[in-house]
């Protein structure tokens, strides 16, 4: 019982390495260039057997030589696309052609539409068309189709044209001889064409299944390290805070006021970066700080540390949305720091209704910061270019 499944095995290894001999193996030819390899060589067989049956049965001398004809094209083009892999649109094209000039001389000579050439026309028609590209499968169905036509109206007009079989045995053994051929062959094109079919899908499958699974795994990795950025920012901001307490516990002890507004200068930039880190961690994005949201925040909470509602800033950031990366973001935090505050210090005593417009701009190849104000202008003497703030501004 054993040497059964051995021999089946065996069986089905010959029949697949003879099936690579003829049509070529996966890695070096697609499925249709497979398939024309496999469809020239068998109808090279068939013109070989149709031949000899031809001559058995006693069927016209022509259909000898169409059969030979045949033989040689089909084992030309079967040497070309197999062994010189020309394999284009042009020889299906040239092959179709070929078949359509043997075929419809040949369907004449075995008995017009009482033989079975009609059947070999279409079962080619649809071998065509299952390996033609897509913009060469319209001019095969147009192509046979045509040929056809032609035929059945000269046989409808020249019905002396037709040879007639001699007799019912010999319409029946070559009707048999085409039928078992047709029904082989289209059973196999199409037995390969499911495999192929089955092998390319499941295939796709575990494509499909790979990618989702790499898929969830970077969104989980992703997922993650977003948690660990915005718990980053989040200690990178509260550090900040804590110097900036500490700084504002050791100005408070400070008796020289020049040092104790030092002091309170340095932790108004401190509190600038850490707004930036702030809104990193709180928002969706990242590495990439919404600069109108941020500005109007840092404006504003620098006009309430000076008494004054946050409304008295007015800021305009274009294009809407715009956004930066944190080291450009951090820059022009700490320019509009130093100019807003030298703003509320200096520009309006005795002003009624105090206004400062911080405007930043997309230009073409640069930002534009424009920081301007209501007030009574600078006094060049009470601000020195030479201070530490204006040395971080420029």
């Amino acid at each position: 019982m054993g040497s059964l499944p051995t021999l089946s095995r065996f069986s089905g290894a010959m029949l697949k390495l003879l099936y690579h001999f003829i049509a070529g193996n996966t890695a070096s030819y697609p499925f249709e260039h497979r398939v024309f390899n496999l469809t020239s060589f068998i109808i090279f067989l068939f013109s070989v057997q149709a031949t000899f049956f031809n001559y058995y049965l006693g069927l016209h001398y022509i259909t000898l030589w169409l059969g030979l004809f045949g033989m040689i094209a089909s084992l030309g083009v079967f040497y070309l696309s197999r062994v010189k892999h020309a394999f284009s649109p042009r020889l299906i094209g040239i092959y179709s052609l070929i078949s359509i000039l043997i075929l419809s001389p040949l369907y004449f000579y075995n008995g017009g539409a009482e033989g079975p050439v009609l059947f070999l026309l279409i079962m080619l028609l649809f071998i065509y068309i299952l390996i033609a590209p897509v913009s060469l499968q319209g001019w095969v169905y147009a192509t046979f189709s045509a040929a056809m036509l032609v035929i059945f109206f000269l046989e409808y007009h020249y019905p002396e044209w037709v040879i007639p079989y001699e007799s019912r045995e010999q319409r029946f053994i070559d009707f048999s001889v085409v039928i078992v051929y047709i029904t082989f062959f289209t059973s196999f094109v199409i037995w390969i064409f499911r495999k192929s079919y089955d092998g390319e899908q499941r295939t796709i499958k575990s494509q499909k299944e790979e990618l989702e699974r790499l898929y969830l795994e970077s969104n989980e990795k992703n997922q993650y390290i977003e948690s660990l950025m915005k718990e980053l920012h989040h200690r990178v901001k509260n550090n900040l805070q804590v110097i900036s307490s500490l700084i504002s516990l050791q100005s408070n002890r400070m008796k020289d006021e020049e040092a104790r507004q030092a002091l309170e200068e340095g932790r108004t930039r401190i509190n600038a970066m850490a707004l930036i880190h702030q809104k990193l961690y709180m928002d969706n994005e990242l590495a990439a700080v919404n600069m109108k949201e941020y500005l109007e925040h840092l404006s504003g909470s620098l006009a309430e540390s000076f008494g004054y509602p946050s409304t008295v800033v007015s800021t305009d950031v274009q294009p809407a949305g715009q956004t930066l990366d944190i080291d450009r973001a951090v820059s022009i935090g700490l320019i509009v720091n130093e100019l807003v505050t030298n703003a509320f210090k200096h520009a309006f005593q005795g002003v009624t209704n105090p206004g400062v417009f911080v405007l930043l701009h997309q230009l073409p190849d640069a930002m534009q910061l424009e920081i301007t104000d209501n007030g009574n202008g600078i006094n060049q003497e009470k601000i020195s270019n030479n201070s530490f703030g204006m040395k971080l501004v420029h």
